[in-house]
């Protein structure tokens, strides 16, 4: 945006943001003095034309900060220090302190860079939407439109959030998974193998009772698997370079994107003979790795083969692992072969 400003009986201009927020604080200008850009009927006094609390975008390349001008850290934007107010010793703008401290109250953090312009996914407003269609926008959100959901995460906030709705809708993917599995079993079972009645109502009986313990089992194994999970891709990020944000923010991505895609789950396909499960299997791997991948792009706002590495990385390392393993097994007993002949 280019603004042309009126010096004596002069006009001055057209000058960019970062050069007009230099001349003010210099003190060529002030807030009384008529400015001018495209879109506007008239010359209007700044303070009109631009209020304050806007402050100056970040400089470009080869431009400084207006002199003396403080940067918020919520916003990334330039301020003079009397709109300038610290929070746990950080400098924030007067103009964002309300959004920074309603972040604090709802995710126990202050919110770094940028992180007042990112409000999602929906399950951060859960209180506003309800549970069930916080959880339903966001299974959608992820799966069908991940670049712009993870555009819009918010990077911090807490882990409690993130690790609730991968909870909840991990484990009702598991159960769901392991119901339609039992069904998919069972159906098998009578239609090929004709079971008898005490032997088909136990193996019912038994499958019964391994969906009751998942009840139980399922969140657990969903909360060690967010950590687990997180930390070990969180680490692969930092082995690559692209762990541009914390853990924290690595976290809530990978809570967001495997708590979705296991609802996929919640879909019958273990009911399809055969080759339900695998089906099953590969499409929950397939879109997870991409998910992760996308998430991991967005929210660390690094490059998309760097992050593809990233999510890779684990996967490559053990089947590496294995491989050498076979080898000296093999090595191991062609050689003892060879002594014994």
């Amino acid at each position: 945006m280019n603004w042309y400003y009126a010096l004596g009986d002069q006009r001055q201009g057209p000058i960019p943001d970062s050069e007009l927020d230099a001349l003010i604080a210099a003190g060529t200008i002030n807030e009384d003095t008529l400015v001018w850009r495209e879109g506007m009927a008239d010359w209007t006094a700044l303070r009109i034309a631009r209020p304050p609390g806007q402050g100056a975008p970040a400089p470009g390349p080869g431009q400084e900060a207006p002199a003396g001008w403080i940067r918020c850290t919520a916003t990334g934007r330039y301020f003079p220090p009397e709109e300038i107010v610290y929070l746990d010793g950080k400098p924030y703008s007067a103009a964002a302190k309300a959004a920074v401290l309603q972040g604090v109250m709802q995710g126990g953090s202050l919110p770094d860079q940028g992180d007042l312009d990112r409000g999602g996914p929906p399950w951060e407003k859960r209180e506003q939407l309800g549970i069930p269609k916080a959880a339903w926008e966001t299974i959608k959100a992820v799966l069908f439109n991940p670049f712009e959901t993870f555009d819009n995460m918010k990077r911090t906030g807490g882990l409690d959030s993130p690790l609730l709705y991968m909870i909840i809708t991990g484990s009702i993917g598991m159960i769901s998974g392991m119901i339609w599995n039992w069904l998919g079993q069972m159906m098998f079972r009578s239609f090929v193998t004709n079971p008898q009645g005490s032997a088909f109502a136990f193996q019912t009986a038994v499958g019964g009772g391994m969906i009751l313990v998942f009840l139980v089992v399922a969140p657990i194994i969903c909360a060690i698997r967010a950590f687990v999970g997180a930390g070990i891709l969180h680490l692969s990020l930092m082995i690559c370079g692209g762990a541009r944000q914390p853990f924290e923010t690595t976290f809530r991505s990978y809570c967001y994107c495997g708590g979705s895609v296991a609802a996929l789950q919640i879909l019958p396909f273990q009911l399809i003979p055969v080759v339900g499960p695998i089906i099953a299997a590969f499409l929950v791997g397939i879109w997870e790795i991409v998910a992760n991948c996308i998430g991991f792009a967005r929210s660390h706002e690094i490059g998309m083969g760097r992050a593809v590495l990233a999510v890779l990385l684990p996967t490559i390392v053990c089947c590496t692992i294995f491989i050498l393993i076979l080898v000296s097994v093999f090595g191991a007993v062609a050689a003892s072969q060879g002594i014994h002949h």
